[in-house]
């Protein structure tokens, strides 16, 4: 009974999500990364900008907002949006783009590797570069803070 409640907690417990790592104080860019991974689960539904449902698009919008950051509502605008860092300099909060059948898909990154995304099987999910699915489809990263 011991272990069904110490699992029953573990399951409970808040999701710690890893960031880089850097002296000084917070940025910006790891409080959009906190904020959007409580978004971890929502649904996914075309064109919905939250906040019980996300497009990728839409994610992005819905997240910077939180921080009284105005981006487009699309993807078409989003991919130009702030200026292009080389993946060697991304930081978390620094936009991914994937090229995907020749439509854009964006999330944020929250470390050198992971990104939050609205996932059309998943809904708000973690993805990972270092799966050969987005690090094909990898086109470019953007800094908009």
């Amino acid at each position: 009974m011991l272990f069904c409640l110490i699992v029953a907690l573990a399951g409970c417990a808040p999701k710690k999500v890893r960031m880089y790592e850097y002296e000084g104080p917070p940025q910006k860019g790891d409080a959009i990364v906190q904020y959007a991974a409580g978004l971890l689960g929502k649904p996914y539904k075309n064109g919905a900008k939250g906040p019980d449902a996300f497009d990728c698009s839409g994610f992005v919008h819905y997240v910077y907002k939180r921080y009284e950051i105005n981006v487009p509502y699309t993807t078409e605008e989003l991919v130009h949006t702030g200026y292009q860092v080389s993946r060697e300099n991304v930081l978390a909060g620094d936009l991914v783009i994937f090229t995907i059948k020749r439509s854009y898909h964006i999330g944020i990154m929250m470390n050198e590797r992971e990104f939050l995304h609205a996932s059309a099987s998943k809904g708000v999910a973690i993805g990972n570069l270092d799966l050969v699915y987005w690090r094909r489809s990898l086109s470019h990263f953007r800094r908009i803070l």
